[in-house]
């Protein structure tokens, strides 16, 4: 029996008021996904756990069925999943191009997070200066593609946890209740304010950099065998490449949406065929929230039931269980996240069910029905015993 995972992620939202007070899920129209849902168990889960960092990384691996508990900050998994020097000693800080939008660095606002979704070609020669005029000693600044820089503190693991806000969670809020001029966090925010008066003289869109995610090796382990995900984040690669978990990758930069949905969709029809434990991530619904563009998030939606999930499900070819869930909310009027317990389904081609309504944020909540993200894991095993 196939046991497949599909996360959507961030498309739990709130009620907006592009969408007529509706959530992009509740707008959305998306009958193959709603016609699954009637034949599932609904409910919620509980992807983060309390006092754990609230945004992806926890949330799929917890719903990957790792301990999300050995989680030590976001970029030094995206250094692994560039396969950047990894170094138990040192001190990995996400780096992100942004746009601010002030008369200085101090009095500034986040305008973009990621400065526009910045290109390569643009930011790379601009970030390898700045990293050889503002940065050395026992710091060094890498690009990694597009709004993104990992920067490595060599034997920096001393000064772990640094706490620093997340650009999408602040995009238009004044930075200056977040900034800090003593302690160990001092000389990262003039790290930060360097760098804004470096990229002022540059004519593209960053003009600033924001860092965030501070972290050192986390040790993620499982069981691996007859597993694969297929994702297109670097969060993903590098939670997989610790993990030693096969990922089977799908680049959406530079074309359509449906154009990227088919590409996975032949990718995980293969894996279905290969595997046995498939983990497939989709990305977009978040992006969007984080850009706060609510219409185009569910339009997204929409094409995620009408291009990938359609044929998925006709194409799977024998018994299966399938859980759908979001990873987190991602809010798309303010682009932060939130870690209340998200909608679920999991559907058992061999015991379906009855239930009403659609696969919503308010549906999940009325089936009065929460689970933690290991209890959904032990579902798809106890299906698979029981076959």
């Amino acid at each position: 029996m196939k046991k497949i995972t599909l996360v959507l992620d961030g498309v739990a939202d709130r009620p907006n008021a592009a969408l007529d007070g509706k959530t992009p899920l509740e707008y959305a129209k998306t009958p193959n996904l709603d016609a699954l849902y009637r034949k599932a168990l609904g409910g919620t889960v509980l992807t983060i756990p309390e006092g754990l960092e609230v945004g992806s990384a926890v949330a799929n691996l917890s719903l990957l069925g790792f301990d999300p508990y050995t989680y030590r900050g976001r970029s030094i998994i995206e250094a692994a999943g560039l396969h950047l020097p990894m170094n138990e000693d040192d001190l990995y800080i996400r780096c992100n191009l942004v746009t601010f939008e002030g008369d200085s660095f101090e009095t500034s606002r986040i305008k973009s997070y990621s400065a526009y979704d910045i290109a390569t070609e643009v930011a790379e020669p601009v970030v390898r200066a700045l990293a050889e005029e503002v940065f050395g000693g026992e710091f060094q600044l890498i690009y990694c593609g597009s709004f993104r820089c990992t920067l490595i503190v060599k034997n920096g693991k001393r000064l772990y946890p640094v706490d620093f806000m997340p650009a999408h969670d602040i995009i238009g809020q004044d930075i200056a209740p977040f900034i800090r001029t003593e302690g160990k966090q001092a000389k990262f925010f003039d790290l930060m304010k360097k760098s804004y008066d470096f990229l002022q003289e540059k004519a593209i869109p960053a003009n600033g950099m924001w860092m965030w995610g501070a972290s050192v090796m986390p040790e993620i382990k499982g069981d691996t065998r007859g597993r694969v995900a297929l994702s297109e984040t670097l969060l993903m690669d590098g939670i997989t490449t610790i993990a030693g978990l096969p990922n089977i990758g799908t680049k959406r930069e530079g074309r359509t949406f449906e154009d990227f949905l088919e590409e996975k969709l032949e990718k995980a029809i293969g894996a279905v065929r290969e595997y046995e434990d498939i983990y497939v991530h989709i990305q977009e619904t978040d992006d969007l929230s984080h850009e706060l563009q609510p219409v185009e998030k569910m339009e997204a939606v929409e094409a995620i039931d009408r291009v990938f999930l359609k044929d998925f499900l006709k194409n799977i070819g024998e018994d299966y269980t399938l859980s759908v869930a979001s990873d987190h909310f991602t809010f798309s009027d303010t682009g932060a996240h939130g870690g209340e317990p998200v909608p679920f389904l999991f559907y058992d081609s061999r015991n379906e069910r009855e239930q009403d309504g659609r696969f919503t944020e308010q549906s999940g909540r009325d089936k009065q029905y929460t689970i933690t993200a290991a209890e959904l894991k032990a579902m798809q095993k106890q299906a698979e015993t029981e076959r």
